[in-house]
C-alpha cells in the first residue's frame, strides 16, 4: 500500500477496516484484539490498517518511540496470535508528527484466534458469535471459502438435474445472494421470490458466469 493511500486512508471516516488509537490507548490487548479481528474479517484484495497516534477525529497526535511500538506489534502478531497474523508497519510523517500504520492483508490462515475470536461488526471490534466462529472455520475449505468471500453479493444459480439417461440438464436458473455458508451447509436469498432456501454444500458446485461476470454456483442433483 502506498504512502498517499494510507494518508487518504488516515484522513477518511473509521469503517470497518480502519481504525485509529493514540499512543496511550495502544497497549498489547487492544493492538492484539484489532489485528486478529482485521485478520478474520478484511476480504481478499483489501487491506485493513491500525493507525497508532492518530486521534478519532483524524487528527494526529504522533508517537514518542516507534521503535518501541513496531516491536510490541511484532511480539503480539507473532507470539500471542495463532495462527500469526501477517502485517507490514509504516512509519509517516503527518504535519511533523510520527504515526505508525499497521497494515492486515486478507489472511488465508484465518480463523486466528488470542482468546476469544474477534470479528469487525461496523467500526468495532467483537467477539464472534457461534454462527460466525462455523464460517470463519467453514472459510479453510477450499469450496466454502470460495463461497464466503462472496458473501452479501449477486450470484447467478443453478439447479441442475439428471434425466434417466443421468444427463445433466438445467432445470432453473436464479438470481441470488449468499446470506450464510459453513461446512455442510449453503443458504442463499431468492431476488426473485424473496425467500431463502439452503442447498446441501456437498452437492453445490462452484463456476463462473461470464456473462455477467460474477460467481456461479450450480447444485447438481442425482
Amino acid at each position: 500500500m502506498t504512502r498517499e493511500e494510507l494518508l487518504r486512508r488516515l484522513k477518511d471516516k473509521e469503517d470497518n477496516f480502519t481504525e485509529r488509537k493514540v499512543e496511550g490507548t495502544a497497549n498489547s490487548a487492544e493492538i492484539r484484539r484489532a489485528i486478529v479481528a482485521f485478520a478474520n474479517s478484511v476480504p481478499e484484495g483489501r487491506s485493513a490498517i491500525l493507525f497508532i497516534g492518530v486521534a478519532d477525529d483524524g487528527t494526529p497526535m504522533g508517537v514518542s518511540n516507534t521503535e518501541s511500538i513496531q516491536k510490541k506489534i511484532r511480539e503480539v502478531a507473532e507470539k500471542d496470535c495463532y495462527p500469526s497474523v501477517r502485517y507490514q508497519c509504516e512509519v509517516l510523517d503527518v504535519d511533523g508528527n510520527s504515526v505508525l500504520a499497521v497494515v492486515v492483508p486478507a489472511s488465508s490462515d484465518r480463523p486466528h484466534f488470542s482468546g476469544p475470536a474477534f470479528v469487525r461488526r461496523g467500526a468495532e471490534s467483537v467477539v464472534a458469535s457461534a454462527e460466525m466462529y462455523e464460517e470463519l472455520i467453514a472459510s479453510r475449505n477450499t469450496k466454502a471459502g470460495k463461497i464466503l468471500r462472496n458473501k452479501g453479493q449477486l450470484i447467478t444459480f443453478r439447479q441442475i438435474d439428471r434425466d434417466q439417461w443421468s444427463r445433466p440438464r438445467l432445470r432453473y436458473e436464479i438470481e441470488c445472494k449468499i446470506e450464510r455458508c459453513d461446512a455442510h451447509v449453503l443458504q442463499l436469498y431468492d431476488l426473485s421470490s424473496s425467500r431463502y432456501f439452503s442447498v446441501p454444500l456437498d452437492i453445490v458446485r462452484v463456476n463462473y458466469d461470464q456473462s455477467r461476470q460474477r460467481l456461479m454456483l450450480e447444485a447438481i442433483g442425482e
